[in-house]
């Protein structure tokens, strides 16, 4: 059984769609608290998320709070799906399974309060929530991945319309818009 968690209640199919990968997929993964980490809309620049060797997963937050802000007040439906016809290694995160095709839901449960349910499973050990620590070693860790997915996904540009990165990553775009400007060279 493989798992699909979306914001979107009432689903019979699960259709492909283009996301980060630009190609259409149906994404699934087979652990169900990987799969509640979905549950709201969020990216890369919120969380860094990853599994432990033994499959826990693992998200450690960008920005103070970002888990409380994200999950809380949230509602989400996970749709149970049979594995058949999806892939594992065919994207970069190998605990994310995609299709290319239609996928049939198997059954659909409903999660009420998503902040909740994530904070029980951390509490269960099944979920480790690394919170923002003001500390070097910390936002070096997260500085890191945030000038990774900047240059990546082409996002500088993004500093005069994305809030988050207003309040939380604007130093680091102005240093990055200052090294390209070629003066280096």
């Amino acid at each position: 059984m493989l798992y699909h968690v979306s914001k979107t209640c009432g689903l019979k199919v699960l259709k492909p769609s283009v996301s980060s990968h630009n190609k259409p997929y149906v994404y699934a993964v087979d652990n169900l608290v990987t799969g509640l980490l979905f549950g709201a809309p969020h990216d890369d620049f919120d969380f860094m998320i990853s599994t432990e060797d033994n499959g826990i997963p693992v998200i450690y937050e960008c920005y103070p709070d970002a888990f409380e802000i994200i999950f809380k007040d949230k509602s989400c439906s996970v749709y149970e799906v049979n594995g058949e016809g999806f892939l594992k290694g065919v994207i970069n995160w190998d605990a994310e399974l995609v299709c290319e095709n239609e996928v049939p839901v198997q059954r659909e449960i409903f999660i009420e309060d998503l902040y909740g349910r994530l904070t029980d499973e951390a509490t269960r050990g099944n979920l480790i929530i690394h919170k923002y620590e003001n500390s070097n070693e910390y936002k070096k860790i997260i500085s890191e991945h945030i000038v990774d997915r900047l240059i990546r996904f082409d996002a500088l540009g993004l500093l005069e319309t994305d809030a988050r990165f207003q309040i939380y990553y604007k130093k680091i775009i102005e240093a990055l818009l200052s090294i390209m400007d070629g003066h280096l060279l």
